[in-house]
């Protein structure tokens, strides 16, 4: 949440020596006007004004030298920024990126000039044609500064050539391109975008509410400049401050944009304001009224291209979805996964000590179900992955043996298990009441919450589970037995048996409303099946997820178990497997860092 904004403090601080350190900008603002209103009665200012003057001196001078640096410092942050920033989060500030670039654009060439083209007697060539060799330097230099001569020219040409130039045209004009440049142009408000962008990068995005609270600190601090406007702002909204290095990065591309936009907000601007001063301005509310709908018909239009444009490149989703299905298990230990049970199978001696078994074999037999996001699942490189795939890993290294994979079904698998096809089940197998009666579990090691994957568009339908129960839905549920277990809290809906979830998603079964699925799995199919979301109705339902064995096994093994899980549970391997598989921040931090020196001089490795 926001802070709360304390406008006294803000404005009239106790010390605004500090708010200036600070670059608090309203208090800053505040303090400078007061400043210059009581200096203006002063008698004797001679002497203020001389040290005022050296003191501008030499911080122009140091001013300077900062800018002399100043590529070298951007340089760095730039490199920095390449060397920790995921895949994940890049295709994020591309979004930024392109959003910025649009609508600087769409302003710049469509709405700007085609608003004069309406209230002045210039037309939107005219615009354009005019403002051309401004445009091109302004885009060119990134700077706004060094262009306003060349505004005031072609403005002058422009009231001239139409013959509209009075006596006062021309000071019309010498006085509003310098006195409008103070303040915040629209390519400077655009840049608010990025706090936005900020907020949503990091997860705290704000509230409809918010968004008028926001826009007046942002327009009223902006007069104190963008690098002193946003560290302000980020902080005022509790987002972190190291994003304004990333603004810096962004920067170095949207800096030219934001320029071409205030080049031409600056030429409207002075057009708009001497042809008002002057007599020539025309209202003609019927084409205004058209020029306002056709402009928010270029915006919308505008507004799709980019989505569709970021929805194919740059895809939070798909990258995601390519996150999630090029995962790896670090350090595997020797393993065969069969993807059908083997006919000449040794099955398990049930009468005898299974972990005796197991060491005696050298090979811990798992069974598993391949479409178990985030579970159990192949790769993109047709490698079985998964948290319960990572979390037997780490089991047969401790055994020291191998690891071998047989699949299991819904149907099948207590009947597999009663025959010693394999000695435990992955693929994060709830427990529930009617479970317990088939099969024997270890202790939890992870609880998750049940929910409903439903199609997209119909994510706000299921906030509740008495809306689910009385809605008349039909529902999805793998294996008969989860069906079963199932009915006591969607006694009214039709509960429908599917043969597994990929059946859901990949299989003909439009007419299933929704499947029962716990959030943790149900966020890894939507993330590769962007097309549906995870809905989590009220109240909220818990289950743990244990590893599973079969009743006719030895008490001894899922003892051994038990106490195996505690001890990963104390040294973290498990929340160290729920980053990785659940939440997918730990392959992540795994990456090194890049490096000029490792990954082009190859210097070292």
């Amino acid at each position: 949440k926001p802070a709360d904004v304390d406008f006294i403090d803000l404005y009239i601080p106790i010390n605004p020596f500090s708010s200036l350190a600070r670059t608090v900008v309203p208090a800053g603002a505040v303090f400078s006007v007061a400043m210059g209103i009581a200096l203006i009665g002063v008698e004797n200012k001679k002497p203020l004004l001389d040290v005022l003057s050296t003191t501008q001196v030499t911080l122009t001078r140091v001013a300077m030298m900062v800018v002399q640096l100043s590529p070298f410092g951007i340089f760095a942050i730039a490199a920095n920024a390449a060397g920790t920033m995921t895949i994940e989060e890049f295709g994020r500030l591309q979004t930024y990126i392109m959003t910025f670039i649009v609508a600087t654009l769409v302003l710049t060439f469509l709405i700007l000039p085609g608003l004069v083209s309406i209230l002045t007697p210039f037309s939107y060539r005219d615009v354009l044609r005019t403002s051309r060799a401004a445009l091109i330097t302004g885009f060119a230099t990134g700077n706004l500064f060094i262009v306003l001569p060349m505004l005031i020219e072609q403005a002058k040409a422009l009231f001239e050539e139409r013959r509209l130039n009075t006596e006062d045209t021309n000071s019309y004009v010498e006085v509003l391109v310098p006195a409008s440049f103070n303040f915040p142009n629209i390519g400077k408000l655009l840049t608010l975008l990025f706090v936005l962008f900020a907020g949503w990068f990091t997860g705290k995005e704000l509230s409809i509410g918010e968004y008028p609270m926001f826009s007046i600190l942002g327009l009223f601090t902006l007069f104190g400049g963008v690098d002193l406007a946003l560290p302000f702002l980020l902080d005022q909204v509790r987002i972190p401050s190291d994003m304004y290095q990333l603004y810096v990065v962004t920067g170095v591309v949207n800096g030219w944009f934001a320029t071409l936009l205030a080049v031409m907000n600056l030429f409207a601007f002075t057009l708009i304001a001497t042809a008002a001063a002057t007599g020539a301005l025309t209202l003609n509310w019927p084409r205004l009224g058209q020029f306002a709908a056709l402009s928010l018909i270029a915006m919308a239009v505008a507004i799709g291209i980019t989505r569709y444009g970021l929805s194919v490149m740059v895809s939070e989703q798909n990258i995601k979805r390519t996150t999630l299905l090029q995962m790896e298990i670090k350090d595997p230990v020797d393993t065969t996964v069969h993807r059908h049970m083997p006919e000449n199978l040794v099955r398990l001696d049930l009468k005898k000590p299974r972990l005796e078994q197991i060491t005696d074999r050298g090979i811990l037999r798992i069974g598993y179900h391949p479409g178990s996001l985030p579970f159990v699942f192949f790769s993109e490189q047709r490698n079985l992955v998964g948290y319960d795939v990572e979390l037997y890993n780490q089991l047969a290294k401790d055994l020291g043996v191998k690891l071998e994979f047989l699949p299991w079904d819904y149907d099948t698998l207590e009947s597999q298990l009663d025959e010693g096809r394999f000695d435990v089940v992955a693929g994060g197998l709830l427990v529930t009441h009617e479970r317990l009666t088939r099969l024997a579990f270890s202790e939890s090691y992870m609880t998750v919450t049940v929910s409903l994957v439903v199609p997209d568009h119909r994510r706000n339908e299921f906030s509740t589970w008495d809306k689910v129960e009385t809605a008349g839905l039909r529902i999805g549920i793998p294996g008969r037995s989860r069906a079963e277990a199932a009915n006591f809290q969607l006694a009214g809906s039709e509960v429908v048996e599917i043969e597994s979830y990929h059946d859901f998603f990949y299989g003909d079964r439009g007419d299933l409303d929704a499947i029962v699925i716990s959030a943790e799995a149900g966020s890894s199919w939507t993330v590769v099946n962007p097309d549906y979301s995870v809905a989590i109705p009220e109240p909220l339902i818990t289950r743990p997820i244990a590893i599973a064995v079969s009743r006719e096994g030895d008490q001894q093994f899922v003892n051994f178990l038990d106490d195996w899980l505690r001890l990963k549970k104390t040294d973290g391997a498990l929340d160290k497997l729920y980053d990785t598989w659940i939440l997918g921040k730990g392959k992540q931090l795994e990456q090194p860092r890049w490096s000029i020196i490792r990954d082009v001089l190859h210097w070292v490795n």
